[in-house]
């Protein structure tokens, strides 16, 4: 089974569950963008809730070693996207993170 399957099955199981919030999929996330990296041979660390930037607070960083490769900000599975790529939040975090 591939690491994007899993993924689904977790996401549907909470899902099912008829409670789940943005926070309850984090953890599969995390399992997700670092089992990706393995398979092309990276080792990378997906930390939720890191430490506050100066633009705000993005849900995870990742990193290999010290070095940042990139944020992720994660929204409820039924969150529609359009819009939140053009607010507020997004443009403070791409205009200030690398």
């Amino acid at each position: 089974m591939t690491a994007i399957s899993e993924y689904l099955i977790l996401i549907q199981q909470a899902l099912q569950a008829g409670n789940a919030t943005e926070h309850t999929y984090r953890p599969a996330l995390k399992t997700l963008v670092e089992a990706v990296a393995l398979e092309q041979r990276l080792s990378v660390t997906a930390t939720n809730e890191p430490k506050r930037v100066k633009c705000g607070a993005p849900d995870y960083i990742v990193t290999k070693g010290q070095t940042p490769l990139g944020y992720i900000e994660a929204k409820d599975v039924d969150t529609p996207l359009t819009a939140i790529a053009k607010g507020e939040q997004m443009g403070r975090y791409l205009g200030s993170l690398g």
